[in-house]
């Protein structure tokens, strides 16, 4: 990165939010790789080199769980003794008849727990995911050409790169850098200080994994947050969705989700626009 790219910004502050660009989704190798998320996170460090100096400050979250978690396979079990295939829903009910059961009896509060919350978002049921973000595993790791971005970003601006954990609650999903599908745990109830640090910049710009799910619900979670906060004064703020450092999960619809991020006045635009 040259001294030139990191002059001094004079156009306001930036803050750029990545939102999980680790391995297991952006590698191939990876156990949960987004199809194009290889390209994503060597567009990213682009933009990074390219606008250094105008970045006032990146955040990085990084989706961190066990592997025994709700959400993958060893936490289930049939009356067969099998564990669920990746991507197997299971519903409520499918739990009550015992089609599936938890593989430790220690958890059926938990789970219980679990699917009273999803009904009261209005989900029928959860998905397995592949075992994927295991902390201290080379997937729980930032992709390769992010991380060289990243620290050489670090070595020229004297800033620190912020990062934020999250899933690390082995009960409940959780998509938003904000908060958890089940938020009555501390650890997933909406977090008021990443939140309340992303409203001092002038712009918020949102890049990341994946698209059909971290990306945007962690969008919807601020721009909730910002549209309802009652008998304060406004935040004039301008949030962005760079749509060519982020990919869609296979199978679910990136047109909706594009949709719904614009909608909440997201600006969507290439990262090879001025910042």
């Amino acid at each position: 990165m040259s001294a030139h790219a990191m002059g001094k910004n004079v156009m306001g502050t930036n803050v750029l939010v990545i939102v999980d660009p680790q391995n297991d989704f952006c590698d191939r190798r990876g156990s949960l790789y987004v199809d194009g998320a290889e390209d994503d996170v060597v567009r990213l460090a682009g933009y990074i080199e390219k606008n250094g100096s105008s970045i006032s400050e990146i955040l990085v979250s990084l989706d961190s769980h066990d592997r025994m978690a709700v959400f993958h396979p060893l936490f289930w079990v049939n009356e067969a003794g099998e564990r669920p295939a990746p991507f197997t829903s299971i519903s409520h009910v499918d739990f009550e008849t015992r089609k599936w059961s938890v593989a430790s009896y220690a958890n059926i509060s938990y789970v219980k727990k679990t699917f009273d919350s999803l009904k009261a978002h209005g989900i029928e049921s959860m998905v397995v995911w592949p075992e994927h973000c295991v902390v201290s595993t080379w997937g729980h790791q930032i992709a390769e050409p992010l991380r060289k971005a990243l620290s050489s970003w670090q070595d020229v601006s004297g800033t620190a790169v912020r990062y934020v954990f999250k899933g690390e609650n082995p009960y409940t999903d959780q998509f938003s850098i904000f908060e958890g599908l089940d938020d009555t745990y501390p650890e997933t109830s909406f977090n008021e200080t990443l939140y309340s640090r992303l409203t001092k910049f002038d712009q918020v710009a949102f890049a990341g994994e994946a698209l059909t799910h971290c990306v945007k619900e962690s969008i919807l979670s601020y721009a909730r947050r910002l549209g309802g906060r009652q008998n304060a004064a406004p935040i004039r703020q301008e949030l962005r969705l760079l749509t060519d450092c982020t990919s869609p999960v296979g199978g679910f619809d990136a047109s909706a989700a594009l949709n719904e991020i614009h909608s909440a006045g997201v600006s969507i635009i290439a990262s090879t626009e001025v910042i």
